[in-house]
């Protein structure tokens, strides 16, 4: 066989072998094939020795012109390769850069042909449907974390890369993941096919529901050709999606292909439980920001690529943030320059299945529902709801005793998805149903003030106090996703104490509470013997504790010789007063900690904040395994 030099120009030996074989037919179409080759990239063809053109290499001229022209694998309409492989005398191009023909014409003309006008009309095609991509850029973001573990310290200097696309060219907005800019100190975008980065502010961040939007100063990068991509509606299940952005494996664009499976809510944070879409397109670290779009030539978007099921028992398991949701989020920071969040609905139920239960509950048989277990004692709702209600329509739609509302003709999805689509401060009307009347009520949505609060910078930040070398934290979600890990491989999780779970079901009963946890003892002579770690501190001295900033004004008025500090269980730790306060700045020397306490607890109580007591009823019982908040 003979292998033709990869410039794609034949040799005069090449040509006159043909041509020993009897055939200028072959001669020709090597010189055509060879051609092909050039025009569109490829190796080198190889013929046997007949001068037929190998079947290897005729399937691959076939399946590139196919990639690059459409599935029909044509060239402007015209058949490339017919199902005979051992030539090219079916070898056609309309365009004019290959004509099938029995007379001798110039072949050279051909050539000058298949250079002058193939790439460029393929070229043209692509940028003419591409002008979507243009305008989903790569972030670059450099973090410092906050360390819930050692909350006197940040956790080492980041850097990561994201997704992001533009949504408005006349406010220069971008819109990413949360989750992509959080914590940033430095953020840049990147758009495709350019080698320089711009400089982009953060405008809003909303981690409840993972979105942030940017902007870039610099006119520069607002180029003409940088078009605003569009939102649609949720799309219908089995549309196609086609998830853009900047995945790992590679630093260019990079787009996965796949169809809406499922529409489901959602878990975006530790607070919220929002509306979203499921895809089974890949999506990737890196994809995190980038649009999925539903129409790519049209520049329609479905949502916003976020995150992907990683369990080892499933796959292709992605979901994107819908319309809804965006909208959300825009018209908070459009009203008032931020996001506050979600509403809370103020009260947890459960569903409301069983036949005994509902002639209990004096349910008529064309009604259903789900029952009310416990009530935010804090919130709208417990001026208006009792335990053992039955609530059957939220916002005048009727609810199923398994808790789900209609969606669209035949999908259904959680009641609590009517309440997040509301902003606080909306009016909520619920249909109830009490001792076997009908009432309906009405109450104003707010934000839940969680006993365990969920996200670092909205509702916490790190806060410690260490006496005698006891480290106390207030308990909150990061600092248990720092120690035992946030659901991954790695997560040690099976290993946090009942007593702290058992915190997330339970309300704050006043304002400023929070639940104090011994997180470590940093050992020393003076606390020998004790070995406690994360676990509850109920009391010092005897007295019940309402937060941090309690216990540490508690220990610095202490008048007594000892410290007792009651942990949960009963347990004890006693330090002798003295010797703490003579130690302690020696504890704090050796484990390299500036101070005995945080900022936080320097300053005056703020808004909500308390450093005295509480008064404090008793806890209010757990939930009931079947219940959720809503």
């Amino acid at each position: 066989m003979f292998i033709g030099k990869r410039s794609g120009v034949p040799t005069s030996r090449q040509i006159s072998s043909t041509k020993d074989q009897g055939s200028q037919v072959h001669a020709r179409n090597f010189k055509s094939s060879l051609t092909i080759c050039k025009t569109l990239s490829l190796p080198a063809p190889v013929f046997h020795k007949d001068g037929g053109l190998s079947r290897h290499s005729a399937s691959f001229i076939k399946a590139a012109n196919t990639e690059a022209n459409g599935a029909n694998g044509t060239f402007a309409g015209a058949d490339v390769l017919g199902d005979d492989a051992s030539g090219i005398g079916s070898l056609v191009a309309a365009s004019g850069i290959l004509e099938q023909s029995d007379e001798d014409v110039d072949q050279s003309q051909r050539v000058a042909a298949a250079a002058a006008t193939g790439p460029t009309k393929v070229t043209a095609e692509v940028r003419k449907k591409a002008w979507a991509l243009r305008s989903v850029l790569k972030v670059f973001v450099t973090k410092v974390d906050p360390n819930y573990g050692m909350p006197w310290q940040m956790c080492p200097q980041r850097s990561s890369t994201g997704s992001a696309f533009v949504i408005d060219n006349e406010r220069r907005w971008i819109l990413t993941n949360a989750h992509v800019v959080t914590n940033g100190t430095a953020v840049y975008v990147r758009r495709p096919g350019l080698a320089k980065k711009f400089k982009a502010d953060i405008l809003a961040e909303a981690k409840v529901c993972d979105l942030a939007l940017l902007t870039v100063p610099d006119p520069g990068f607002w180029d003409p050709e940088l078009r605003a991509v569009e939102f649609e509606e949720v799309p219908e299940l089995q549309s196609p999606i086609a998830v853009v952005g900047y995945p790992v494996g590679g630093d260019s664009l990079s787009i996965t292909k796949g169809i809406v499976s499922r529409l489901a809510l959602v878990r975006y944070s530790a607070a919220a439980r929002l509306l979203g879409i499921q895809i089974d397109a890949a999506i990737n670290p890196g994809n995190s920001g980038g649009p999925a779009f539903s129409d790519l030539d049209q520049g329609k978007v479905a949502g916003v690529a976020f995150s992907k099921n990683v369990s080892s028992t499933t796959d292709n398991i992605g979901y994107i943030i819908p319309l809804q949701v965006v909208r959300h989020f825009l018209d908070e920071y459009e009203a008032l320059g931020k996001h506050r969040g979600v509403p809370s609905g103020g009260f947890q139920v459960q569903e409301m299945e069983n036949p005994a239960q509902r002639a209990y509950l004096q349910v008529p048989e064309h009604r259903s529902g789900v029952v009310v277990v416990k009530v935010d004692p804090l919130s709208a709702a417990a001026a208006v709801l009792k335990e053992n209600d039955v609530v059957m329509e939220v916002a005048g739609e009727p609810v199923a005793d398994d808790g789900t509302i209609v969606f669209r003709d035949d999908e259904r999805i959680d009641y609590t998805h009517l309440i997040h689509s509301k902003h606080v401060g909306d009016k909520l009307a619920l249909k109830i149903l009490r001792g076997g009347q009908e009432l309906e009520v009405h109450y104003e949505l707010a934000l839940k003030d969680h006993l365990v609060p969920m996200l670092h910078g909205v509702d916490c930040i790190p806060s410690f106090f260490i006496v005698g070398g006891l480290v106390f934290m207030p308990l909150t979600q990061p600092f248990l996703e720092m120690v035992f890990g946030g659901g991954g491989k790695r997560s040690r999780r099976g290993d946090i104490p009942v007593p702290v779970l058992a915190a997330f079901n339970a309300f704050k009963t006043k304002k400023g509470q929070q639940v104090v946890i011994l997180v470590q003892i940093l050992a020393h002579e003076i606390n020998r013997g004790y070995k406690y770690s994360v676990v509850p501190c109920e009391t010092f001295n005897g007295k019940p504790l309402s937060n941090l900033r309690h216990l540490a004004r508690l220990v610095d008025s202490c008048p007594d010789r000892y410290l007792n500090f009651g942990l949960e269980g009963g347990r004890l730790i006693t330090l002798d007063k003295e010797e703490a306060v003579t130690y302690g700045p020696q504890i704090l020397a050796v484990n390299a900690i500036a101070s005995d306490r945080s900022d936080d607890l320097r300053q005056p109580p703020g808004p909500g904040e308390h450093d005295g007591d509480l008064d404090e009823g008793p806890a209010p019982p757990a939930a009931s395994p079947h219940s959720h908040v809503a």
